[in-house]
């Protein structure tokens, strides 16, 4: 499953607005298998960044006697492989119900805004689809739909921009009322940088926080909310256009609006102020913000060098230099 990033509609999307997000040339791997227990489903995290809260260390082994996880992320993360499963059961009602032996592999840790909840809600359903069904089979308007409800329940509200996108793939325009996830042509390649920094809150928090702003003020984060979704028509009106210039303040406008509601960590504040001071035509927060990922836009292809320097100076970790084109695929191994 490719990795997705949004490029314009934060938060607004939550509330009925439209989006605009792309999946990118970089993927989460999921590896599944029927388990040998029928009750059980095995999950082998490995080949993802987790980090630790405690190890207990035997003193004469000198091996690890008990390893405590406690990032709210990965905990969240087993919570979309179960649910998706489990939702994907109820659909096909199968007779016999099967174990699960899963393996992820995943170039980015859990949670920093690149939508690996979101490709593995949609990973699951696939493989789940795929084991009871047949070995190749992807209805990926059920699977969009399932996954959906699954970041749904888990999180307590999600748009479809991430399940939607990453099942689809490419550059999308989404309409989360329907839900519908329109392909967008780009004239021309956008000269685009994606990368992360830690995140400091989950998803859900960040949602419950600007609900919390909501219902204290509505009067006045409605006409943010407002503003951000006509951001959003205007950008697509940029893309199809091939009008860069316009795309990259639109970016900046976005960014100042996801500001005022509080989103934006100390670090992205420095790191777009950066990107901007040294010829970025736009720059801003992707995602739920509080850390995260962020996107930024050049003037051309050979300033991205430039910039992607600079962020690996502020300790920030590029991800893309483009966005992609894929959405999910299914083999058989």
């Amino acid at each position: 499953m490719p990795l997705k990033v949004t490029l314009f509609g934060e938060y607004a999307v939550v509330f009925g607005k439209p989006a605009i997000a792309s999946t990118l040339p970089t993927h989460i791997i999921m590896k599944i298998n029927k388990y040998k227990d029928k009750d059980l489903i095995h999950v082998n995290l490995s080949s993802i960044s987790i980090p630790l809260l405690s190890v207990s260390i035997d003193k004469e082994s000198l091996k690890p006697a008990r390893v405590l996880v406690s990032e709210p992320e990965v905990e969240r993360l087993l919570q979309y492989i179960v649910k998706a499963i489990h939702l994907c059961e109820n659909e096909l009602k199968p007779g016999t119900l099967l174990g699960f032996d899963i393996e992820i592999q995943s170039p980015v840790p859990p949670g920093v805004g690149l939508g690996t909840s979101a490709a593995v809600s949609v990973g699951s359903v696939a493989a789940c689809l795929a084991t009871y069904i047949g070995d190749k089979y992807v209805d990926k308007n059920l699977i969009a739909k399932i996954a959906w409800k699954t970041e749904q329940i888990v999180q307590g509200a999600a748009s479809p921009m991430d399940t939607y996108t990453i099942t689809f793939g490419g550059l999308r325009y989404i309409e989360p009322s329907i839900p519908k996830a329109e392909p967008l042509s780009v004239p021309q390649k956008l000269p685009l940088l994606i990368g992360y920094t830690l995140k400091r809150f989950t998803t859900a928090e960040l949602i419950g926080y600007v609900k919390k702003k909501l219902s204290m003020l509505p009067t006045v984060v409605n006409k943010v909310i407002d503003a951000i979704g006509t951001i959003v028509e205007k950008a697509r009106q940029s893309i199809l256009s091939g009008d860069i210039q316009s795309l990259g303040m639109l970016m900046n406008i976005n960014h100042g609006l996801l500001d005022s509601l509080g989103v934006v960590s100390s670090d992205h504040h420095i790191i777009v102020n950066a990107l901007r001071s040294i010829g970025a035509l736009g720059a801003k927060t992707s995602g739920a913000g509080g850390g995260g990922a962020f996107i930024a836009l050049a003037k051309d292809e050979a300033e991205l060098s430039v910039l992607s320097k600079v962020l690996e100076a502020l300790g920030a970790r590029i991800v893309a230099f483009e966005l992609g084109s894929s959405g999910i695929e299914v083999s058989q191994i």
